[in-house]
């Protein structure tokens, strides 16, 4: 039963995180109709988001080759005087644009109250009894990728990479990552298109950013994990991470469309709909 269980988990979670559906939300889901309210992490969880870091990463190394490159890039620039900004190519501002993704992330440490610090605090109202909240991070998944659909039907191409949307992407983000029921891929791929950029250099920015976010967070839930897997569960649940994260990734790029964001969006709205009618019986039963 544990290795059945790693499969499915495995292939749950590539699916609704790399697809904007929003795995946190649907774990929330989870645990909320089988009444464990506590967001407290199984090893296994934390080893399938580290295969599915690897996935990913296997599935676009030209990405993360291209990455490595201008950073190294930008260090011999430091060293010898020589950077700039304005003269900097596509790629090198591509990459500028995603370290300033993690910059507001060093405030999920900041201490808030008795649930710990802020990435703890926000994370708190995904395990509280009540799926109002989680409904709301559906719906606005919903919106924003409906959203998407008109602007991608008006134009098609799309334009590059701006500071001023890989600003607004890095507030989103560190909103995002906590708020169960908003999907990470939902806003990386939609919100950028939103602002007129392309939708292939959107979904290079979800993935550029997905990889790291998923390895420090399959750290964190390993290092404090409450539950564990004996070693050939484990191995086996990287193992399908790994394949359903490398394929369902190449898949969601092939299929990126007008169309099939339209789909996603309805799908959000119906789940999140359940949810917060879900939410308010629960809290009018209390």
């Amino acid at each position: 039963m544990s290795i059945i269980t790693a499969i499915f988990q495995a292939i749950g979670q590539a699916l609704t995180f790399i697809l904007p559906i929003s795995e946190s939300g649907h774990s929330a889901l989870f645990h909320d109709f089988s009444s464990r309210y506590s967001g407290a992490p199984s090893e296994l969880t934390g080893l399938i988001h580290i295969g599915m870091a690897i996935g990913i990463m296997i599935a676009f190394y030209k990405v993360f080759l291209s990455l490595t490159v201008e950073f190294v890039h930008t260090f011999k620039d430091i060293f010898h005087k020589k950077i700039n900004f304005k003269a900097a190519s596509n790629s090198r501002k591509f990459m500028y644009f995603t370290l300033i993704a993690y910059i507001p992330m060093a405030f999920y440490f900041i201490p808030a109250g008795k649930h710990g610090n802020v990435f703890q605090t926000i994370d708190f109202l995904s395990y509280d009894g009540n799926l109002i909240c989680e409904g709301i991070g559906f719906i606005l998944s919903a919106v924003l990728l409906i959203f998407a659909f008109f602007t991608m039907q008006k134009n098609q191409k799309g334009g590059q990479f701006t500071l001023s949307a890989a600003i607004i992407l890095a507030v989103l983000i560190f909103i995002t990552i906590p708020f169960a029921g908003l999907s990470l891929s939902a806003v990386l791929i939609s919100v950028p298109v939103i602002c007129g950029i392309s939708k292939n250099i959107s979904f290079r920015y979800f993935i550029s950013i997905s990889v790291p976010v998923l390895i420090v967070k399959g750290i964190i839930e390993i290092v404090n994990c409450v539950t564990y897997v004996n070693i050939i569960t484990g191995i086996i649940g990287v193992v399908i991470a790994v394949g359903a994260a490398f394929l369902i990734s190449k898949i969601l790029k092939a299929k990126l469309s007008a169309g099939s964001l339209k789909y996603f969006s309805y799908y959000n709205f119906a789940v999140g709909a359940i949810a917060s009618v879900t939410g308010i019986i629960q809290i009018i039963i209390k």
